[in-house]
């Protein structure tokens, strides 16, 4: 069974296409919970971490602020889920967190500008112009957040698997379109594609797991998983010792053997990612 991962928009029926979609394929529907256990990989407040990815950063925001971990601990939460078992995802972060998977089917949900502007004028009581604005704001936030953190555009359609025009399908009509699809052989799990994804958890889980101890968090290392062998490459500073790192991997679940290639720099010639 494929993994659906759904990019809705802001005219609001996302969720119920998700649902049906998740209903119909038997799997588990989850959008919020990535959140959760994001937040908590990150150690930022599920609203916090919600305000980073969903808000427009004010010009030196953009600047100074550090993406990587929240990208890590988003990419942890939503592989091992997708690991564990099959579902649906919805939400704005989905086609950048498992690439290279074959059996993920990416759909990106768009429809004209027009129906979207009565869309949010219908939920949310606005003048035209109004929503017109509140639509480009949400779409621009979301174009500077996301290349940010996978440095792709989401409006690519390369990117996606399906794009549903919701301007000229029903949401009944949509759920078979992507349940049909859901059930290609092209999408259906093979030993290799599962085999990709049990390696993108693991390198994941271990990048994650640095982010809790404050020496590590900002290492400027390559971890590469491939069944339970781990890989680490890059450079670190003298003053981080490799064998407390290896510990640290070491003790995580999954990992059978820790392999390094670690260039050591006095801490003022590191630069961190």
């Amino acid at each position: 069974m494929a993994v659906v991962t759904i990019f809705g928009g802001t005219f609001g029926n996302d969720e119920d296409l998700a649902r049906s979609v998740a209903k119909a394929l038997d799997c588990r529907f989850v959008s919020r919970e990535i959140f959760v256990d994001a937040a908590r990989r990150c150690e930022v407040p599920e609203a916090k971490l919600n305000d980073i990815l969903e808000k427009e950063p004010h010009w030196w925001e953009r600047w100074l602020e550090n993406l990587r971990p929240y990208r890590i601990a988003l990419q942890a939460a939503m592989s091992e889920a997708a690991l564990s078992e099959n579902l649906v995802y919805l939400g704005h972060v989905s086609h950048g967190l498992l690439p290279g998977i074959r059996h993920v089917i990416r759909v990106l949900l768009t429809a004209p500008v027009e129906y979207q502007i009565e869309q949010v004028r219908a939920r949310q009581g606005l003048e035209p112009g109004a929503a017109r604005h509140f639509i480009e704001h949400v779409n621009k936030a979301r174009t500077r957040r996301l290349m940010a953190l996978f440095g792709t555009d989401w409006r690519d359609p390369g990117q996606y698997a399906l794009v549903v025009n919701m301007g000229q399908v029903s949401v009944a009509g949509a759920e078979k379109i992507i349940t049909r699809a859901a059930l290609l052989d092209e999408y259906q799990v093979t030993a290799a594609s599962r085999l990709a994804l049990a390696s993108l958890a693991l390198s994941s889980k271990v990048q994650a797991a640095l982010l809790n101890y404050p020496r590590f968090r900002d290492l400027n290392i390559s971890v590469v998983a491939d069944q339970g062998n781990v890989t680490l490459t890059g450079i670190i500073p003298v003053s981080v010792s490799e064998e407390d790192l290896r510990h640290v991997i070491e003790m995580i679940p999954g990992v059978t053997k820790v392999i390094t290639d670690l260039v050591h720099l006095p801490s003022r010639a590191v630069g961190y990612v």
